[in-house]
């Protein structure tokens, strides 16, 4: 189904458009893709969308009549409109099952009339020139339902580049927010309370993987609430249900209403009063004659305040009850002892009053420490519209990678790098060669001074410790070695993708190659272990083939030398110290001599420069996918 979905193209699109169908409520924002500008001059400001009027909500509701025509958001329930044989719906989402199921197709005709209606408005939408990404339920997580969800969004001529999570959209937009990024540096949390449910989303910049969870406890269920204890309990309603049932929906969206209108109060020690009455609802000169009369009535809601509301609402449906308990459960069976220093609150319903008490002695923090944004409704479909321009941004970031990846495994350079690690390996087992034979001399010097001792006995003694040394101490030279290299070559893999990463998305350049590797099948230290068991053996023996040439040469120097000194008058220790100065004073040449054939044994050897070959394509190869696919905003 992927390959379904619109490819950022920097070339025609200009504008991405985060669309929130929620089960409540419907937004939308757009932003701009800047791609002339570099990341830092980019403004990436969310523009919500005036989808009805000036309204930039509406509640998410359908209407579509006899005749084709369609309504959504309050218009769905205009008096005008409802008629025999039309299909009116509020709260209608649901976890699609099958395309082609009734409540599927409702919302996709809905996604169609909410996309048509932001094309309207936006002038600069046009055909070709922009990406739609929208949200999911944070619960919707298997593969066949996210599947289905965008074949809906595509069969409504959408142009989707993909779906995103509603918690990962409000996170997105709250990380964005002065007053909750500082909660973040340390520990914060998205607090999403929708119509259908109560995400929850952690999110420490020590761990960019966020943790979410959702909960079946959204706002919907005060409307269902009051539509079941206190409508349906009204004879003239309930009878008026039975009789027509097609008006039950605009029946749950007057409860709605009255929902939205006791939680909206400035004061909420003020009385409550509200009312539903039926003729506001039904065009009662539709009904037959009998009925108009019948069914002229009113349903009264009185409390004496707001929190005398929220206790009823306790004693019949608990919901309060089911908020504390969702969040017993996200902090004891999903961020357990994890800090968390400041909450944010997304979603419409987060305006209500008894929420932000429950929030602060659960999470036990400050007022100050819960925050929300001044239309918490919009949360959702601005973050979409951000996420979107991010994962646009950084699909095309991803090409150029792809790109520079190709040239960092290059053949010319992959033999350049080579080149250097024979270099580095000649070089560093010279100098410790050497140190075995300084140290041979060292022994030589003091050793039985009763004994005579000469060039023979030195030449033994140097070769028996060598021999130790390949034995013994060549491994962790050579893994040493490999050590380094790796790592050198992995910090220039890490300057070379930032250098590209930093024009597009700052913030998401590597950090530590080191630690970002640890992931990948072969680490540093394994590949190290791996080239040195499989190598140690070669070295060892193009070593001594060195070695021989070296002995055999210096050895000979030294030969011919000592002709010409004169040991008669002097003691066996002077004596051997002058052998050790004849061999030492060509230490650099001996250590270069060591270095040139051993360059030049390694490089010979088929064998050893296949493998060296195969495992750093395979090793940078691996480090670089892994880094590329970690730069990629995860909107799921």
């Amino acid at each position: 189904m992927d390959y379904l979905l619109v490819k950022p193209d920097k070339n025609r699109h200009r504008y991405v458009v985060g669309i929130d169908f929620g089960h409540g409520e419907t937004s939308a924002a757009w932003c701009e893709l800047e791609w002339d500008k570099s990341a830092g001059k980019r403004e990436s400001i969310p523009h919500d969308v005036e989808l009805i009027g000036n309204l930039k909500v509406i509640p998410s509701a359908i209407n579509i009549t006899p005749d084709g025509r369609c309504y959504i958001g309050k218009d769905a329930f205009h008096s005008d409109f409802m008629m025999d044989g039309a299909k009116m719906r509020v709260g209608f989402k649901q976890c699609p099952k099958e395309i082609e199921g009734e409540s599927e197709q409702l919302m996709i005709e809905y996604m169609r009339s909410i996309y048509a209606r932001i094309i309207e408005k936006v002038d600069k939408l046009q055909k070709g020139n922009h990406i739609v990404y929208i949200a999911r339920p944070s619960g919707w997580t298997d593969d066949r339902t996210k599947c289905l969800y965008q074949r809906m969004a595509l069969e409504a001529d959408i142009p989707l580049g993909g779906l995103t999570s509603e918690s990962r959209a409000a996170i997105f937009y709250a990380i964005n927010r002065d007053e909750f990024k500082k909660n973040v540096l340390q520990g914060g949390i998205v607090f999403d309370l929708g119509s259908s449910t109560l995400d929850f989303t952690y999110l420490n910049f020590d761990d960019l993987d966020p943790i979410d969870h959702g909960y079946p406890c959204g706002a919907s269920i005060i409307e269902q609430a009051i539509f079941e204890q206190l409508l349906l309990k009204d004879n003239g309603f309930s009878d008026f249900l039975k009789k027509y049932p097609m008006y039950k929906d605009a029946f749950l969206f007057e409860c709605r209403k009255t929902k939205e209108a006791i939680y909206n109060r400035s004061d909420t020690n003020l009385r409550v009063k509200e009312r539903i009455e039926l003729a506001h609802t039904v065009n009662l000169d539709s009904l037959p004659e009998e009925d108009i009369d019948k069914y002229d009535v009113v349903l009264k809601l009185e409390f004496s305040n707001v929190n005398e509301f929220n206790e009823w609402l306790e004693q019949v449906c608990h919901y309060k009850t089911d908020i504390e308990n969702a969040i017993r459960n996200y902090l004891n069976q999903w961020i357990r002892d994890k800090k968390v220093y400041g909450v944010y609150l997304a979603g419409g319903a987060t305006r209500m009053n008894f929420l932000k008490p429950i929030i602060t002695e659960m999470f036990q923090l400050s007022d100050e420490q819960v925050k929300g944004d001044s239309e918490p409704s919009l949360t959702v479909s601005r973050g979409i519209a951000l996420i979107g321009t991010a994962d646009a941004i950084t699909s095309v970031l991803r090409e150029d990678l792809e790109r520079k990846k190709t040239q960092l495994i290059e053949p010319q350079r992959l033999r350049s790098r080579m080149d250097k690690l024979v270099q580095d390996m000649a070089g560093c087992i010279s100098e410790t060669s050497w140190n075995v034979v300084h140290e041979a001399c060292s022994d030589f010097k003091r050793k039985d001074l009763d004994k005579k001792l000469g060039v023979k006995d030195l030449e033994t003694d140097i070769r028996l410790k060598l021999e130790k040394f390949t034995e013994s101490g060549l491994p962790s030279i050579i893994s040493g070695v490999f050590n380094q290299f790796f790592q050198y070559e992995s910090e220039n893999v890490r300057n070379e993708l930032n250098d590209i990463i930093r024009n597009y998305a700052p913030g998401r350049e590597i950090k530590n190659v080191h630690n970002e590797v640890l992931d990948i099948s072969l680490d540093i230290q394994s590949i190290s272990d791996i080239c040195m068991k499989h190598t140690s053996g070669i070295v060892s023996k193009l070593l001594w083939a060195a070695l021989g040439i070296f002995l055999f040469g210096v050895f000979s120097l030294i030969y011919q030398a000592i002709k010409f000194l004169i040991y008669k008058f002097k003691s066996e220790e002077n004596r051997r110290k002058d052998i050790c100065q004849e061999l030492e004073k060509n230490e650099s040449k001996i250590k270069s001599d060591i270095k040139s054939e051993l360059v030049k044994k390694f490089l010979e050897d088929a064998s050893f420069s296949n493998f060296l070959s195969k495992e750093l394509k395979s090793y940078l190869e691996k480090l670089i996918q892994y880094n590329i696919d970690r730069v990629r905003i995860p909107i799921e």
